[in-house]
């Protein structure tokens, strides 16, 4: 029997699949320890890594057949260690795409209705008598608005589906023209020009060294007062501290966010606003797309150790593994 490892206690009904295999598993909403992971690791076949993975780990384990990452981003994983010690390393991108469309259209929805700011103002005055007056607490209409999209993947494409049904234009920036079937009739510009135009930009790209930081003061100044920011994909993507001050300063009129440029940190300045609504990193927190996870990190898992190249390699120089 192999020995597989997973260093989160995730929901792990799904991961019966890989019976009869030994599933080294914490406790729900518990994590192993590093100490404990160098323990373990190096008698482990198999890696799935849910947070931080880095070269002391991948040292750890180098008789692993994959490391697999639990879901689309990989950042957080050392891909040059693993590349150099000959660990192939993989992510299951697919299964995280409806999840976080669908909360990336939430935090759209809420922030430009001022859903959570309405709520806590109900709840403080007790009736709608105060909130609800002609002229008062009125949102914004996504209908005719223009929607940028800045990352024309998987989980952008299908926002850009979501806000063509709702009737909004939809224009994206991306390395290269995707095709239609991709982009629908979404027009391609260069960032700048969508930062111009854009009602709503909402995020949608890898963290690399090209996107970190890539929305800061200058870019933040080329956005409509009246538009809103969306980041559902990184929060290093974006410099905390200048979106604050745009949003202080009445330069943007508000932002939606699931990640954050510290985490699990949340800047004290965008608690402070009311045009802001913030999640704590649920883009794909459902239990059906975590059962879904936990299906595709199986499958993954067996065809490496029958080995079967895993689809969605990121350092597929390195297959199949000397071991």
């Amino acid at each position: 029997m192999a020995k597989i490892l997973i260093t989160h206690g995730v929901p792990a009904e799904r991961f019966r699949f890989l019976r009869p295999h030994d599933v080294l598993l914490p406790e729900p909403g518990q994590a192993f320890t590093k100490s404990e992971l160098i323990a373990m690791l190096p008698e482990c076949d198999a890696v799935v890594a849910c947070g931080p993975f880095d070269w002391q780990l991948m040292e750890a384990a180098k008789h692993a057949k994959l490391i697999l990452s639990y879901g689309a981003g990989y950042d957080s994983i050392d891909l040059s260690a693993a590349t150099e010690l000959g660990i192939p390393v993989g992510n299951i991108p697919d299964s995280v795409t409806e999840t976080t469309a669908q909360l990336a259209m939430a935090l759209i929805f809420a922030v430009t209705r001022r859903v959570c700011e309405l709520d806590r103002g109900l709840r403080t005055e007790g009736s709608t008598r105060e909130l609800f007056t002609m002229g008062r607490g009125m949102g914004v209409l996504l209908e005719g608005m223009t929607l940028g999209i800045v990352g024309m993947g998987r989980i952008g494409s299908r926002v850009a589906e979501f806000g063509r049904f709702i009737g909004m234009r939809v224009v994206y920036s991306a390395h290269n023209i995707k095709p239609f079937l991709v982009t629908g009739n979404a027009r391609h510009l260069p960032m700048e020009e969508l930062l111009r135009v854009s009602d709503i930009i909402s995020l949608h790209c890898p963290l690399t060294p090209e996107t970190k930081g890539m929305i800061g003061t200058k870019e933040l100044a080329l956005m409509r007062p009246t538009a809103f920011l969306i980041n559902t994909s990184r929060g290093k993507q974006v410099d905390e501290s200048a979106l604050a001050e745009a949003l202080e300063s009445g330069k943007l009129a508000g932002a939606g966010l699931d990640v954050f440029e510290a985490e699990p940190e949340v800047s004290e300045r965008l608690k402070k606003l009311e045009n802001v609504v913030l999640t704590p990193h649920i883009g794909s927190n459902t239990l059906r797309t975590r059962n879904m996870m936990a299906e595709r990190c199986c499958e993954n898992i067996l065809d490496a150790l029958a080995g079967r190249k895993p689809p969605n390699l990121l350092n597929p120089e390195v297959w199949p593994p000397n071991r």
